[in-house]
């Protein structure tokens, strides 16, 4: 489960003008979305850059069970194969039977019906391991909630994570600066060749900020975070 939490500071001055907060282009809490004891966790991965697996909740049995259904189905579809050789040889013949034609036809049936359900039982594992490994990529881990030894259930929190690689500046403008604000030149810091493009531009008021209209703007690149900005808004 994701939660993607975005902090929003927007403080007006005067028409046209904003004090706002530079932030991570995304800011992302991870939560477990399956129970189990945490095996592998290092803390020091903590406020780094990373790009590698971080956390894994114990899956040796599923990993086992995995390995063992995986044998079965080849060992099945074997099987399969023999039968289906068995049955294409006598479904034609004249000489034999309706009934063993059937029978045989109906093992056949039965042993495609094994396969489907070993085959949905390996995908159910797979998806089962595959939420018990917590991997980072190319992102800033940013807090971890739980450490190594702890047992989780499906929504404990599990790590706060960034994408630090572009930032978000989030504004509340008035109607006037909201209008047509694509067209627009955006100062900010006294600056028109910030960087900054509007991502986003409300066309409703928020729900917060009930006369105000939601914008975004985005950077791509390193920039200081948590800064302090003035934004101003001018008719070009």
């Amino acid at each position: 489960m994701k939660t993607i939490l975005l902090i929003c500071l927007t403080l007006p001055l005067f028409a046209g003008v904003y004090k706002a907060k530079v932030q991570p282009y995304e800011q992302v809490t991870l939560s477990a979305e399956v129970s189990g004891r945490i095996v592998k966790l290092d803390q020091k991965n903590e406020l780094k850059m990373l790009n590698k697996k971080v956390l894994v909740i114990d899956h040796a049995l599923q990993s086992q069970e995995l390995k063992n259904t995986k044998v079965k189905l080849k060992l099945l579809q074997s099987q399969i194969a023999i039968k289906q050789g068995q049955y294409n040889r006598i479904k034609n013949l004249q000489g034999q039977s309706r009934t063993t034609k059937e029978r045989y036809k109906s093992e056949l049936l039965n042993y495609k019906m094994q396969s489907m359900d070993l085959q949905n039982a390996i995908a159910k594992l797979e998806d089962i391991i595959s939420k018990k490994e917590i991997s980072v990529h190319q992102k800033y881990l940013k807090k971890l909630y739980v450490r190594k030894g702890d047992f989780v259930v499906p929504g404990s929190r599990l790590m706060d994570v960034e994408d630090q690689n572009a930032s978000r500046i989030v504004i509340f403008m008035n109607s006037k600066d909201r209008t047509d604000i694509e067209k627009k030149t955006i100062f900010i810091n006294g600056k028109s060749d910030n960087g900054y493009i509007v991502e986003k531009a409300s066309d409703s008021t928020d729900a917060q900020y009930l006369s105000s209209y939601r914008v975004e703007l985005v950077k791509h690149g390193k920039v200081r975070f948590g800064e302090i900005v003035t934004v101003e808004v001018k008719d070009k």
